[in-house]
């Protein structure tokens, strides 16, 4: 089998190199100058794909291929090359990892889905002959426009994310409260700041830059290389975030994911995708609510065998989304497109 991969050459993903050789031998400095989701949805499948038979090339649309994938990429350019991949006889599969058919406009922080996005996927998506889709609420929204649609969880490489958080921290005398995301998203973080320091609990926070915080915090900056060590250096792992806008709630599990799979639990806001996570595994707690948050930290603070026992179960619940367990979904996907073709 051979699958293409199709990814917008932007300022960023112009590193991307075309062959698995060549993904294999630049891999440790490459994830650092890719947009999150490429590596994530992406590259970082290649190697478990190739362990499993599966031929793939990146951004080689002449290559011989069974099944192209479309990687955050929906505007004129791709609907074109989507028709001409369509002409050629190959089976086309359309990645979705934000939710692009609800305009929300700007939120504080510059993200969002602007009219012309939404416009284009809903044109591309009459293209494809699946869609797939980071979250159950993407594909919910899929599925109102698309006959062939597949949630695919985001995964966690534990070949990387190899670590696991030692009990005796969990029993330490303060505890560490860790964060990681994009600079911009951090003022989510504002109201649960104030409820970390009125309880002594300190803020780390693993990113590219400094955020803006109304107060002191440890910061990592982030990189791919470094981020499974940094993630150790947290008891708990926060994930405050909006639940009253279609964006938002479309977002994957990922960034409570990572943590978790390393032994950090997470404390996280009622997402979908967090909430499938944190249930499946109970490896954390779902806050609903200001006052949720406030006695979820208390009782982290008096419990810490409970917290040791959210890691334990975060870290064995989380090996289902490893990129092992989800590369077998893609391939079983793969295998029933193939089939199609006969």
């Amino acid at each position: 089998m051979k699958v293409t991969w199709l990814i917008p050459t932007t300022r960023l993903n112009k590193f991307i190199p075309s062959s698995f050789y060549r993904h294999k031998i630049v891999k440790r400095y490459l994830y650092d100058r890719v947009e999150a989701s490429i590596w994530i949805r992406c590259l970082q499948l290649i190697s478990y794909l190739e362990e499993y038979g599966v031929r793939c090339r990146v951004n080689e649309p002449e290559a011989e291929a069974d099944i192209v994938v479309f990687v955050r990429w929906q505007d004129a350019m791709a609907y074109d090359a989507m028709q001409r991949q369509k002409d050629k006889g190959r089976k086309v599969v359309f990645d979705l990892c934000i939710n692009y058919f609800d305009e929300t406009g700007l939120y504080d922080g510059q993200y969002g889905v602007a009219s012309k996005q939404v416009e284009e996927a809903l044109k591309i998506v009459k293209l494809a002959d699946v869609i797939t889709c980071g979250s159950e609420f993407i594909k919910g929204r899929a599925s109102d426009f698309h006959p062939h649609t597949v949630y695919l969880p985001e995964s966690i490489d534990l070949r990387h994310f190899h670590f696991s958080k030692p009990k005796s921290d969990f029993f330490k005398p303060v505890l560490t409260a860790i964060w990681s995301g994009q600079p911009c998203k951090a003022a989510e973080l504002a109201e649960t700041y104030r409820a970390l320091t009125t309880r002594i609990i300190p803020l780390a926070i693993i990113s590219e830059k400094k955020p803006e915080l109304p107060g002191a915090y440890i910061f990592y900056p982030w990189s791919y290389k470094t981020f499974p060590k940094y993630i150790l250096n947290g008891e708990l792992c926060i994930s405050p975030r909006r639940t009253d806008n279609p964006y938002d709630m479309g977002h994957s599990h990922f960034k409570i994911g990572v943590f978790m799979a390393q032994g950090v639990p997470a404390i996280a806001s009622s997402l979908p995708s967090y909430k499938e996570v944190i249930n499946k595994t109970g490896g954390g707690m779902v806050c609903d609510s200001k006052s949720t948050w406030e006695d979820t930290l208390d009782s982290v603070l008096e419990n810490r065998q409970m917290l040791w026992e959210w890691s334990q179960t975060a870290r064995s619940g989380m090996m289902q989304y490893s990129t092992e367990s989800i590369t077998k979904k893609y391939i079983r996907l793969f295998e029933r497109l193939c089939d199609s073709r006969q």
